[in-house]
């Protein structure tokens, strides 16, 4: 993955099995330091604007459609 900004990784190729490691590490992480959060985002065709999103930490957010424009909710 390449490091585009202090502590932003980025992999526009990561394949879904490379995906679930790296977010079951992270997950692992954060349960030992739950300290601030963790998003991870990638393109899935299924989900809503293309865009798949998993996050720990803050409140969670989702990607809604709402007539075209995409919007992100925070899920309480």
């Amino acid at each position: 993955m390449l490091e585009v900004a202090p502590a932003v990784y980025i992999s526009p190729r990561m394949n879904p099995g490379v995906r679930e490691r790296t977010w079951q590490t992270m997950s692992e992480w954060y349960v030992a330091e739950p300290q601030g959060s963790i998003v991870m985002v990638w393109r899935d065709a299924s989900e809503t604007g293309g865009v798949g999103i998993r996050n720990l930490g803050d409140p969670p957010r989702k990607l809604v459609d709402i007539d075209g424009l995409w919007l992100v909710e925070k899920m309480l």
